[in-house]
């Protein structure tokens, strides 16, 4: 019996699942790979802010498979939370995670660049760069709006912006809800 496209994303997600922790649920995990997969063809780099571990990463690579892909991370945590920032769960340091074991489990995978430090400080080699893909993982309202600011105005027509902390985390949804206030999406 031959596979459907689905089942084989399926299979990727838990494949992926079993090698690192992801914090996507599954349904999440397919949507991040549907609307990646869904750029592929537009022109432009892709990014993700928020690494952590680097499964949803892995994620994106493999619906776009050849597109320089920009990572970046703090790789020590997040750092202190805003006043906008209303969950008790967020800490400094929470999702503390190590370049180099990131880069281990993405060693497979090419056209990868890491950035490592505090966004935007650390998006002064991309600054002439356009965007097809962006996934915002950044939990935190300041982060989040920085972001933003930063790639929005570098998306290609038809590209996405999505972020996996928008209906959980108050500071995130806060960000989206009034960058976006005044733009026509």
């Amino acid at each position: 019996m031959a596979h459907t496209k689905s089942e084989e994303i399926v299979n990727l997600i838990k494949n992926i699942r079993a090698g690192t922790e992801i914090l996507l649920s599954d349904l999440e995990a397919y949507q991040l790979f549907s609307l990646a997969q869904k750029t592929e063809k537009i022109e432009g780099d892709i990014a993700e802010l928020g690494v952590y571990m680097g499964g949803s990463a892995i994620i994106i690579r493999e619906a776009c498979k050849d597109k320089p892909f920009h990572l970046f991370d703090t790789f020590k945590g997040l750092p202190p939370p805003g006043e906008q920032d209303e969950s008790p769960k967020l800490k400094q340091g929470l999702y503390f995670h190590r370049l180099y074991n990131v880069k281990e489990r993405l060693k497979d995978y090419k056209n990868i660049y890491y950035y490592s430090g505090i966004f935007p400080l650390t998006s002064t080699p991309i600054r002439s760069k356009r965007f097809s893909f962006i996934h915002i993982d950044a939990d935190l309202y300041g982060s989040t709006i920085s972001a933003l600011d930063f790639f929005y105005p570098r998306l290609n027509t038809g590209g996405i912006i999505i972020s996996h902390d928008y209906p959980q985390l108050s500071g995130v949804k806060k960000a989206f809800d009034e960058f976006f206030l005044d733009k026509k999406e």
